[in-house]
Formats: structure tokens, C-alpha cells, sequence
């Protein structure tokens, strides 16, 4: 028999009608299952309707003759079983539109196949990284692969999705598992019970923590009262315009070349560039006060795609908010409208590290509010010249590199080389712990680019003041002393939390990976937090 890909879902537990699985705003026709065949089932779907492509308008006027007979139509059905007290949802062409996504069971694919796939035998994975903003990213292998040539990040990488051979082929050479699981099957679909019984049985076992247990790594929150207590608190932040441990991202990962813009239900007729939820709430005006969770997941998000020039409804705007939250002393995330408990081993590891890196020894100025990183980075330097050398000039690297490196904002003669960033926005901090240990690689390796930073300081310094600075970068053909420099982040930032508090755990998750390489390499890691002040 020809091998037929199906797709499966699995309902919540609490879920025990049919008709509860059914989104009620996509309309169906319901057919019965054969009583003969013994399976406790029902299948709906939806008569397709044929419409011509919108790319026919387009192109027409360019041809000589009228296009006529172009038409496309889709499908969508549903297929229900119950089995094992549970019920399971098999989609057919757009059939997935027809189920209340709201009541399957999260991770299910996922889980299933986590449990049955030779760790030795991956394809593909989707992951999502979170810092201070989310990273999606989709790798995949020629061919079957071992989990270490994805490059997945077990501290901070969420997998959401993964393709791979299972290590008992007889249902299925392949499989990929996400929310739902999809399989080659060559059975009959009188078997279709066996399957997911079977199925069910690899959702619930716990196979996966000896290759894959590093997934657990959050874990989703399924008590309603903690659920209800962290919306509570997510919605008090928004309420006073407290964001700064909170953005918008999309919950999927789409095409930046194909967006054009965004709009947000509740701002009028406004659009957005970007998802910024600093100017999303600004835009509320005093309507941000009256902000309420009923709000939030009905306030539609939309995406404006070139192809098209319309604005298509993707998702409610609480699926696109990330934030994390503290509650009973455990750190929570909300990931995509769901909140997921972090670790408390990696919590304590990442706390750890941060409040570990000493402050800086270099006397900052406070920030002026409104004052640009150039700005400061002069008046840095200007505080104490004999000391200090400004230096926040990108340098091309050998070979065309086109987005350049720079070897730091501000040199101290004793050999600190100090990165400065505003916290701000979402990215800023993760580029900026980035930027340290790229140029500190660089720094060592390069020594092409150490002539560049050399001619920089010659081309800024006066010629009676240069080998103060030019000690400190040695040339091409020498050896790097890398005990001689210590790297310091300068976040310029407000805040009221002690120690490291002011980083969100996510960024601070990030530091201790960029720090960890950096101390790894042999120079000191010093992190500082720079107030704002209101004096000119």
C-alpha cells in the first residue's frame, strides 16, 4: 500500500465531546462514522468554494487575451476518533482551520516524537531562542544527523518542532512532531485506532529525558491559579507602562521581506513598522489604564504582506507579547500565549554568574535622559582624557566583511575595553554582549585587525600622546597578553532592583554564555549598570 502522510493532533484530557474540538466560528458539515466499522468517531468538512487567484487581476492587463477558467479551491475536513478515553483530531487539507486550537494538547507531536526518534536520525529542527528578544530558526541536515550539528544551544533554546527517523519504522519511516505529529502511514484507515493508541502511548513516556531531556528546561505552567496570578501581574505592568522585562514578537517565524507593516486592534487605523509595544501603549493613551487580559487576547494583530497589499489577521496580541515574570520566588516566561516555568537550577546558575562579575572599577557619569550612546561615550571620555579614549568607530574586517566590528566605545589606559549600550529596546543587550567577546576573538586573532585599531588611535590621538594607547594594542606580529584587559559592559539604565536585578534573566542568561567565553579566553568581565539623570 502506498504510504499516505497524515497529520494528527491529540485533545486536551478534559476535552470528551466531539463537537468541543470544533472552532465555532468556522462553520462545518458533520458526517457520521460507519457503525460497522467499530471506531467511535465523526468526520466534518467544508464543501470548497472556487475563486479566481488574485494574481490574475494583475497580470491581465498585460496580455492580449481575457484569462477565463483559472480557478482555485481548497478543502478542509476533520477526522475525530476516540481511543484510550481520549480523542484524536486528523486534518486534511485545510481541516486544521476547523479545530479549536485552543483545546489540543501543547507539544503532543513533540513529545511523541522526541520519545521514538533515533537521536542519531534527525532532519530538521525549529527552535526559539530567547534573550532579550526572540530568535527563530529553522536548521536542517542533507541528510540524518546527531543533535550537536544543529548547534542547539541546551541553555537557552526551546525546541518547538523536529523532523527525524524513528528507531521502529513500522508505522512510519519519518516523522515530524510539533503541536501535531505527521507520519507516513501505510496502514488502512480501519487501523487508524491502533495508530494512535500507540501514539498515545509515546506521548506518555518519558524515553526523551536520556537524549532530550534538556527540554524540560521550562516547563509549561498547567495550574490555572498560577496561570491567572502571572496574567494578573503582566497586566498591572502594562496598565502603568512597565516594559522592562516585557515586548511584542511574532509568535511565528515569517518572511521580514514579505511584511510590509503591522496593525494593532485598539489604536484606530494606525500601523506599525515593527512590533514595538513601548509605542504600542503610548498610542493607547490613557486607554493603556483600562488594559485587561480579555483585551488582550481579543485585540487582533495583523500583518500587511507585500504579495498581497492586504492586512491578513495572524494572531490575538497576547500571543505576541514576551515578558517574564517572578511569582513564589520561580521565574516564569510567557512564550506565544502560553507561560512556562524556567528551570530553578538554571535560574540559580545564571544568578550566580551575574551577581558573581565584579562592577567596574572605571568612574561612569550617569546618562542624561535623551542622550545618544555617542553622546555619552564623548562626555566618557572627556571625564577623565588622560584615561580614556573614545574609540566607538566601526572597523572592516580583512576579507570584506560588511558589517564591520568595533574593538570598543571607550579605551582606559589600564586596558578596559568598555562596551556601552542604552537598554532600550528588545535587541540592544544581546548585540552588546555579542559585540564584547566577538571583538575580544578578533582582538587576539586578528592581526590584521589590530593594525586597523592601531591606525584608528593614530588618526585620534595626538602624536606625543599615542604610545599611552598604542602600548595596549600590540602589533600584528605579536602576542596578545590577554591578562592585561578586562571587558565592561556599561548598560545605561534605570532601575530600582538590587544586584543584578536590573537585567532581565534572559539577558543575564546571555551575559553569562558571552562572559563564560570571554573568561574562557583569558580576560577579565566586569558588567555595570548606568543610571539616567534629568540634569543637562
Amino acid at each position: 500500500m502506498k504510504s499516505r502522510r497524515l497529520t494528527f493532533y491529540l485533545l486536551r484530557e478534559d476535552i470528551a465531546d466531539f463537537d468541543d474540538a470544533l472552532d465555532p466560528n468556522k462553520p462545518s458539515l458533520p458526517v457520521e462514522i460507519d457503525p460497522s466499522t467499530g471506531i467511535d468517531g465523526r468526520f466534518f468538512y467544508v464543501k470548497p468554494q472556487s475563486s479566481v487567484p488574485t494574481w490574475v487581476g494583475f497580470v491581465q492587463p498585460l496580455l492580449k487575451d481575457q484569462l477565463s477558467g483559472i480557478c482555485s479551491a481548497s478543502t478542509s475536513a476533520l477526522l475525530l476518533l476516540r481511543t484510550s478515553g481520549r480523542i484524536f483530531a486528523l486534518t486534511f487539507g485545510y481541516g486544521r482551520s476547523l479545530l479549536d486550537l485552543s483545546k489540543i494538547e501543547y507539544q503532543f507531536g513533540l513529545r511523541v516524537a522526541l520519545n521514538r526518534i533515533d537521536p542519531r536520525q534527525i532532519r530538521s529542527l525549529d527552535t526559539k531562542t530567547f534573550e532579550d528578544l526572540v530568535v527563530s530558526t529553522n536548521t536542517q541536515a542533507s541528510k540524518s544527523a546527531e543533535l550537536p550539528t544543529f548547534g542547539v544551544d541546551i541553555s537557552r533554546d526551546i525546541l518547538r518542532a523536529v523532523t527525524g527517523e524513528p528507531r521502529d519504522q513500522t508505522f512510519s519511516k519519518r516523522i515530524a512532531g510539533a503541536d501535531s505529529l505527521v507520519m507516513g502511514v501505510k496502514t488502512p484507515s480501519l487501523e487508524l485506532p491502533a495508530i494512535c493508541d500507540d501514539l498515545l502511548t509515546a506521548f506518555t513516556a518519558d524515553d526523551y529525558k536520556t537524549d532530550f531531556g534538556w527540554v524540560d528546561q521550562l516547563s509549561l505552567v498547567r495550574d490555572d491559579a498560577t496561570v491567572e496570578a502571572l496574567n494578573d501581574l503582566l497586566v498591572a505592568q502594562l496598565r502603568t507602562g512597565s516594559t522592562g522585562s516585557t515586548h511584542l514578537a511574532m509568535p511565528e517565524t515569517i518572511d521580514w521581506e514579505d511584511i510590509n507593516e503591522f496593525k494593532i486592534a485598539g489604536t484606530r487605523r494606525h500601523v506599525y513598522e515593527d512590533l514595538d509595544l513601548d509605542d504600542y501603549l503610548s498610542r493607547l493613551g490613557d486607554d493603556r489604564t483600562t488594559i485587561t487580559l480579555e483585551n488582550l487576547k481579543t485585540r487582533s494583530v495583523s500583518v500587511r504582506f507585500g504579495r498581497s497589499g492586504n492586512f491578513d489577521k495572524r494572531w490575538n496580541l497576547y500571543q505576541c507579547i514576551v515578558t517574564e515574570q517572578r511569582l513564589d520566588s520561580r521565574l516564569h516566561v510567557l512564550i506565544e500565549g502560553r507561560w512556562f516555568a524556567v528551570s530553578s537550577t538554571l535560574v540559580e546558575e545564571v544568578d550566580a554568574f551575574a551577581v558573581g562579575l565584579p562592577d567596574t572599577h572605571v568612574a561612569l557619569p550617569p546618562a542624561r535622559s535623551g542622550e545618544l550612546e555617542a553622546d555619552y561615550n564623548t562626555r566618557l571620555a572627556e571625564s577623565s582624557p588622560q584615561h580614556m579614549l573614545k574609540l566607538d568607530a566601526r572597523i572592516k574586517r580583512p576579507g570584506g566583511a560588511s558589517s564591520g566590528i568595533e574593538f570598543c566605545d571607550v579605551l582606559s589606559d589600564q586596558g578596559d575595553l568598555i562596551h556601552v549600550k542604552r537598554k532600550s529596546r528588545s535587541a540592544t543587550l544581546s548585540h552588546l554582549f555579542a559585540q564584547g567577546s566577538v571583538s575580544a576573538s578578533t582582538f587576539i586573532n586578528d592581526g590584521a585587525f589590530r593594525t586597523q585599531v592601531r591606525q584608528l588611535i593614530e588618526g585620534e590621538v595626538a602624536a606625543e600622546s599615542r604610545e599611552t594607547w598604542l602600548r595596549l594594542v600590540p602589533r600584528a606580529d605579536e602576542t596578545v597578553d590577554r591578562s592585561r584587559y578586562r571587558v565592561t559592559y556599561a548598560v545605561i539604565a534605570n532601575s530600582t532592583r538590587e544586584g543584578r536585578d536590573w537585567l532581565p534573566f534572559f539577558s543575564k542568561l546571555n551575559l553569562m554564555q558571552q562572559g563564560r567565553q570571554l573568561l574562557t579566553m583569558g580576560f577579565s568581565v566586569a558588567v555595570a549598570r548606568v543610571p539616567i539623570t534629568d540634569s543637562k
